[in-house]
């Protein structure tokens, strides 16, 4: 969902395609439009002119001068690459951009020179980011544009949310920091009034959101990304020194990828691999460790090793009699 902000701009950018068109419409079939007032249209108007536009008046109607132009835009062929590059990841990942990626794709192309616009489409049919294939359904149209003015103004919101493992979805109002996409899902991190500390809330959990009419301070010195960057995946809590050895037959994967910002890799004779990270989560790392079966063993800490070790007792338990 765009900000307001945003909306202002994806509004002006279509004004004056409807300018240079031809047609010289007035100021209420121009607000009709848009769906925007009068006073709108006139300050879009003069956003345009101030951005060098030569706007015509006319008996009441407006156009651009014929001898206007737009300039293309010049990318080299690297930054072609690097956006086709992300407006296929946002197509592919619905909750990321969807049908607002492809039409972005589409204004690009409008506007790039003719050999550009020839490497583009070319990328476009050999193009594919698809780093992770599943994606998570993403939340109701509302409750997203709640999130997002929340955080926008900031106003608290008032959610009810499902989490994984409760039976019923409790009420709780929350003051939005910020928004993230990790790994399949959107986010909202926000301090939670019910809890007393910062939380993580998978967006498509929350069933109904209300935009509190009250503001509030966000902490100076809370970052998001600094945040984020010591959770292995989206699940929150104790930072652990982490330290994990790799059997040789995997030690090659875990060599050649880079799986926190904070990892550090040791060479043990015989081939294997010793991974060391300061990292949070500590479900979401079990269940990736697990993933390796006997060829990883989790040195530190402790409570890691156990979450590992039940896990593969489970899965003894559900294979074993079979």
């Amino acid at each position: 969902m765009a900000t307001g902000s945003a909306r202002a701009a994806e509004r002006r950018f279509q004004l004056l395609t409807v300018l240079m068109g031809g047609g010289r419409p007035r100021v209420d079939e121009l607000a009709r439009r848009f769906g925007v007032t009068r006073r709108s249209v006139f300050r879009d108007l003069e956003f345009l002119e101030r951005m060098g536009v030569p706007i015509v008046r006319d008996g009441g109607r407006y156009a651009v001068l014929d001898t206007f132009k737009v300039r293309p835009i010049q990318f080299q062929p690297d930054e072609v690459l690097a956006l086709m590059a992300a407006l296929d990841f946002g197509q592919r990942k619905r909750p990321v951009g969807g049908t607002a990626a492809r039409s972005a794709w589409e204004k690009l192309l409008a506007v790039l020179p003719a050999a550009q616009q020839e490497l583009a489409t070319g990328l476009d049919r050999t193009l594919v980011v698809d780093p992770i294939q599943a994606y998570s359904l993403p939340p109701s149209p509302d409750v997203e544009a709640a999130c997002r003015a929340a955080v926008e103004g900031p106003h608290p919101l008032r959610i009810l949310y499902q989490s994984l493992h409760a039976d019923a979805p409790v009420e709780r109002v929350v003051r939005p920091y910020g928004m993230a996409y990790r790994g399949t899902a959107l986010y909202l991190i926000g301090f939670c009034e019910l809890r007393r500390e910062v939380r993580i809330f998978r967006a498509n959990r929350i069933l109904e959101a209300q935009v509190l009419s009250t503001t509030f301070e966000r902490p100076p010195d809370f970052d998001l990304e600094r945040f984020l960057s010591d959770v292995w995946g989206i699940e929150f809590g104790p930072l652990m020194h982490v330290r994990v050895r790799f059997d040789r037959e995997v030690a090659r994967l875990v060599r050649e990828t880079i799986w926190h910002p904070s990892q550090r890799l040791e060479e043990e004779e015989g081939g294997a691999v010793i991974l060391r990270m300061e990292a949070r989560g500590t479900g979401e790392l079990a269940r990736w460790l697990a993933g390796f079966g006997g060829r990883a063993e989790v040195l530190e800490p402790p409570e890691l090793r156990q979450a590992v070790l039940e896990l593969g007792q489970g899965i003894v338990r559900r294979y074993g009699g079979a």
